[in-house]
């Protein structure tokens, strides 16, 4: 990616913070990297103070860690947060769902499976990222159905760990699979008025991921915290795309 892509990329993402956020929560940057100021200020052509800005957003939000000899390092995907963020999603969400039961519209149903359709073709171009955001777009729609829209926000704006996660798993052509039978699921469960199957699987779609966590923490044991990130000597992470690379070593 040249300057003028990265340009390019900047006023698609509108903001400072929310190119470097996208690039942290899409994997582009592989976690444990060292963020380079004086390199992604040229990168961007723009000045330190909205980077640092940007900065001081994103660790707030647990993307980011700053250490006194080490500088701002894309924070490593800590097994506890993932875990607290799964939870708070689950709870909120089978909520929302609940009061969704009640008051759904066709059209609803209709803006689902749309997006479940999209998710279709992400697994036949074997793109997790497009899937995930079709993911995102379906869990959505109750939320803003129920008018919820804040308790959407919160969720995805607080869940950076288990967005990596789920980006992580969907590298799997299995669980993109298995992702996509557990919507079609939902959906009936929902024109069903289930509340009850409906209940169950959110917690097993959302919550129970313990053995495909272990999985990918036995896969890619240097992606977890375990202690301070260390630096590293990469080329230019702006530049690069980590999800792409077969060994995530």
């Amino acid at each position: 990616m040249g300057k003028q892509d990265s340009q390019t990329s900047l006023a698609a993402d509108k903001t400072v913070y929310d190119f470097i956020g996208r690039r942290i929560l899409d994997l582009y940057i592989k976690p444990g990297e060292t963020i380079n100021i004086n390199e992604l200020e040229k990168f961007l052509n723009v000045s330190r103070s909205p980077i640092r800005d940007a900065l001081i957003q994103l660790e707030k939000e647990g993307l980011v860690v700053t250490t006194p000899k080490k500088g701002t390092i894309v924070s490593k995907i800590n097994a506890a947060r993932v875990k607290d963020e799964r939870f708070l999603r689950s709870c909120i969400e089978e909520r929302v769902v609940e009061e969704f039961l009640e008051i759904y519209q066709e059209s609803d149903i209709e803006e689902m499976k749309t997006a479940m359709k999209a998710q279709e073709r992400a697994i036949k171009l074997f793109d997790a990222r497009e899937f995930l955001a079709c993911d995102d777009t379906m869990h959505s729609i109750p939320f803003k159905a129920t008018g919820h829209q804040f308790c959407l926000n919160t969720v995805l704006n607080m869940s950076g760990h288990y967005s990596r996660i789920r980006l992580l798993s969907l590298s799997d052509m299995t669980t993109l699979r298995q992702t996509l039978e557990q919507h079609m699921t939902m959906i009936e469960l929902i024109i069903k008025k289930d509340s009850a199957s409906l209940k169950t699987l959110i917690h097993e779609h959302i919550t129970n991921k313990e053995s495909e966590f272990q999985s990918l923490l036995n896969r890619y044991p240097d992606l977890f915290e375990t202690e301070i990130p260390t630096t590293s000597n990469a080329a230019n992470i702006w530049e690069s795309d980590f999800l792409k690379q077969k060994d995530f070593s």
